[in-house]
């Protein structure tokens, strides 16, 4: 990203502007939490809106709150309901006046909205109305009827063009919440970086993560690779990996990156059997091409690695991470990750810049217990991947260019 985009980027207007004082707030937050047996089991992005929140209560706004949670489709699903989220808030902002609504959005709920006296009206999720993914016009028009002006706190959603993120906006004035100028301004720097700079890049999802590395390798002095990403370039080297998880569609591609002096791959991993995964062995990359059989699986990096990426990692100013090195849920198969989890914490935040994201990378930082040294955990997936693109971001532009329009 040039400078010139860059400083595009981060002159949004933010909730910090007197323009949204008193007003009744629209605020789009991302609640799309993850549950275990009927429980929120991480409440980081619910956190991580607080500060917008207090703000706007302290400058006297009422908020109308929306958000999503899964994928409903348009259903109202019982199991996707933000009852439990809006029953967590009340209990992190005590003595804050509230009101949950689980109607459906209409005239009679903007009646209902227009009427209520409660600080914050936490409205049921968004994508219970199958308008929300259409980027509809009567959707957007409705939930801007609700308020005097319109706060996105919501990255994640910003890649998408959905009614409650791009569609309102061209009725009401847009401004950032807080955490999504950090957003900005944090994958901003990840994209003009102080060097060295390093990139760690695994997880499951391999066809998303390559426009990523193509771009990194133009910017970065290393990209270092893990889990399932590393196992396809593996395959485009003619290794032979067995049963473990790759895409073929994607070899053409991956062939095309090998060419790049700045590209790392695992120098050792860890190998399992399929079917208990209860088994693991030592495998080291090299000139045998058979790294393991068709009933077996590669689900860590092995110790050799976790000395290689952690020599670059000691010596870089800007660190960006974005995906586990092996299988984390199983605590054998966590150990190349968790290891460079906390290399990474222990840089960041003075020495270097640590900026991660992802949900796995959440998951795996929170087992490290190393999140308050990194210097920005991004709450996108596919948002925060879009933007390490290079590529502009819906959310993000019509915060800028928004048309403001007549109800």
């Amino acid at each position: 990203m040039s400078s010139a985009l860059w400083t595009r980027y981060i002159k949004l207007k933010t909730v910090r502007g007197e323009e949204v004082f008193g007003k009744r707030v629209i605020l789009r937050v991302d609640f799309n939490v993850a549950f275990a047996k009927g429980k929120v089991e991480d409440e980081y992005k619910i956190d991580m809106t607080l500060p917008t929140i207090r703000l706007l209560l302290k400058n006297k706004c009422q908020i109308v709150l929306l958000s999503h949670l899964g994928r409903p489709e348009g259903r109202r699903v019982n199991a996707m309901s933000l009852k439990p989220v809006y029953n967590i808030l009340r209990a992190k902002l005590p003595g804050v006046s509230m009101r949950f609504f689980d109607d459906e959005i209409d005239l009679c709920l903007t009646g209902k909205i227009k009427q209520s006296k409660g600080k914050i009206l936490f409205l049921e999720n968004i994508r219970f109305d199958r308008r929300e993914d259409e980027n509809s016009k009567s959707l957007a028009r409705l939930l801007a009827s609700m308020g005097d002006a319109y706060v996105n706190e919501a990255f994640a959603t910003c890649h998408r063009a959905n009614a409650s993120t791009i569609g309102i906006v061209n009725y009401l004035p847009g401004f950032a919440g807080l955490h999504l100028e950090k957003e900005v301004h944090y994958l901003s720097r990840a994209l003009n970086p102080k060097k060295p700079a390093m990139a760690l890049i695994g997880g499951a999802k391999v066809s998303t993560k390559f426009k990523v590395i193509k771009n990194f390798l133009k910017i970065y002095d290393k990209v270092m690779l893990g889990g399932g990403l590393a196992n396809t370039f593996f395959a485009a080297k003619g290794y032979d990996v067995g049963g473990s998880l790759m895409e073929k569609g994607t070899l053409k591609s991956a062939k095309s990156l090998l060419r790049s002096s700045r590209l790392m791959l695992p120098l050792d991993v860890i190998v399992t059997d399929r079917k208990t995964r209860r088994r693991a062995r030592y495998v080291l990359v090299g000139n045998d091409k058979r790294l393991c059989a068709k009933n077996e699986e590669i689900l860590d990096v092995g110790p050799a690695t976790i000395r290689a990426y952690a020599l670059e990692i000691r010596q870089a100013q800007t660190i960006v991470w974005g995906g586990p090195m092996g299988f984390v849920e199983i605590p054998r198969f966590s150990h190349g990750t968790l290891a460079l989890a906390k290399l990474i914490g222990a840089r960041a935040s003075g020495r270097a810049v640590g900026i991660a994201g992802g949900g796995e990378t959440l998951y795996a930082i929170h087992l490290s217990k190393m999140g308050k040294y990194y210097d920005f955990i991004s709450t996108g997936g596919g948002a925060m991947l879009e933007f390490l693109e290079g590529k502009k971001l819906p959310g993000i532009e019509v915060l800028k260019h928004g048309v403001n329009k007549t109800i």
